[in-house]
C-alpha cells in the first residue's frame, strides 16, 4: 500500500465513532430492541416475534410458495426455511409439494390459527406500547421515512 492510502485510511477512534450515526447501525439496534420487546411479550404464549410475523404472513396470503413468502418478507430462502422448521415441528404450519415438485407450498394449520388468535392481542398491546413510547407524530414520521427508504433502496 502506498503511504498516501495509509494516511487517509488511518484507524482512529474518532473515525470509528462516526459510525454511530450510521443508518445501518442504528436501524439494527432499533430492530433488535423492538424484536426483544416483542419476544418478551410473546414468551407467555410460547411464540417469538419472528414466528408471529411468519404465521401472520402465511395466514393472510397462504397457501404460498416458500420463494414467494421469502420475497414478500424480504428474507433469504434459507433464513426463512430455518424460521419455518420450529413452526412445522409444532404443527402450526404445513409444508407440502406444490404443483411443481420442486416448489414448497406453505399453509397455516388450524393449530397455527389458534396460536395466531392468541398472539394477536399480544401484538396489538405491544404495538400500542411502542407507539406510545415514540409518540404519534414520531411514529407516523418514522413509518413514512422507513417506507421511503425501503422503496428507494429496493430500486437501487
Amino acid at each position: 500500500m502506498s503511504t498516501d492510502v495509509n494516511k487517509s485510511n488511518q484507524l482512529s477512534k474518532e473515525k470509528i465513532m462516526e459510525g454511530r450515526g450510521c443508518a445501518g447501525f442504528n436501524l439494527k439496534m432499533a430492530t433488535r430492541a423492538v424484536q426483544n420487546y416483542f419476544d418478551k411479550a410473546y414468551r407467555k404464549i410460547g411464540l417469538e416475534g419472528t414466528q408471529y410475523t411468519v404465521l401472520s404472513h402465511i395466514y393472510v396470503v397462504g397457501p404460498i410458495p416458500l420463494s414467494k413468502l421469502a420475497e414478500l418478507m424480504y428474507v433469504d430462502r434459507t433464513t426463512l426455511g430455518r424460521n419455518l422448521k420450529p413452526l412445522e415441528k409444532r404443527e402450526l404450519i404445513e409444508i407440502k409439494a406444490g404443483k411443481d415438485k420442486r416448489e414448497k407450498l406453505i399453509a397455516i394449520t388450524e393449530n397455527g390459527k389458534e396460536v395466531l388468535a392468541k398472539a394477536l392481542p399480544v401484538w396489538k398491546q405491544t404495538h400500542e406500547q411502542i407507539k406510545t413510547i415514540l409518540g404519534i407524530d414520531n411514529w407516523e414520521s418514522m413509518l413514512e421515512n422507513l417506507r421511503t427508504l425501503t422503496t428507494e433502496l429496493k430500486e437501487k
